[in-house]
């Protein structure tokens, strides 16, 4: 994609040994907020990446690191069972020490300019360790979470769950959520907009009727869901102007 108005670029990050890639887009002009990009459990998709363009494209920075450290992303195409086996083998704790070192890192301007204020982003995945780091890093304005699992079975590699962790999160909070998925029950939807309103964090939890998990990514045809996708796009895109503007 040749587009003079955003720069684009790869580069590396290291921390704890390892080496992890980050996608990086941002506009020409230094942008007062900018998303830490984390994708569903497939990681950096051509489908993050062009969000990543679109949001340079609308003035914001975009940071997209693998969750993975490139090892062990499961094909496009990959049978559920090996989805659940991913998602049950994934280290959470060192996800999310990955993801603040990542968000200290942009906040100190490593990545080749200034965020400004820097809010994670999450699908499904990703959505989870967004809302994770807006309990845990000091270097998030706000959360945006999209269709991210709430509760799930304890593991030891999973020693919280993210709704055992929301009464920690003070930043304004996004969630997007849809109205059938099977990953997500509407119960957890309404607990999560429940804590936050009683402790007055300012939020916006939204459930799509029609949609199903992943409606926001035309990659996956059988889940997409346009209309979702758009109401959800601007819903998120007023957010970050709301953040930046505090």
């Amino acid at each position: 994609m040749n587009d003079s108005s955003i720069h684009t670029s790869e580069t590396r990050f290291a921390f704890e040994g390892a080496s992890m890639r980050l996608y990086v887009a941002r506009p020409k002009t230094p942008p007062r907020a900018s998303v830490l990009m984390l994708g569903a459990i497939w990681s950096v998709t051509p489908h993050i990446e062009d969000v990543c363009r679109q949001l340079a494209q609308q003035g914001f920075g975009a940071i997209a690191p693998c969750l993975f450290r490139g090892a062990n992303i499961p094909a496009r195409d990959a049978a559920p069972d090996v989805l659940v086996r991913t998602f049950v083998e994934f280290d959470d704790p060192r996800c999310i020490r990955d993801l603040r070192a990542v968000a200290r890192a942009a906040a100190e301007g490593q990545f080749g300019f200034a965020p400004g204020a820097l809010v994670p982003w999450g699908f499904c995945l990703g959505g989870r360790f967004a809302h994770y780091l807006g309990a845990v890093s000091e270097h998030v304005a706000g959360v945006i979470n999209f269709y991210g699992r709430l509760r799930f079975e304890r593991q030891p590699i999973k020693p919280f769950l993210p709704a055992e962790v929301t009464d920690l999160i003070e930043v304004p909070y996004l969630g997007q959520f849809a109205e059938t998925d099977a990953l997500i029950p509407l119960a957890d939807v309404e607990e999560l907009r429940a804590m936050l309103a009683a402790r007055g964090v300012r939020h916006r939890v939204d459930v799509y009727r029609g949609a199903r998990h992943s409606f926001f990514d035309p990659t996956r045809p059988a889940d997409h869901h346009p209309e979702a996708s758009r109401a959800a796009w601007a819903a998120a895109i007023e957010f970050l102007h709301s953040v930046s503007a505090a």
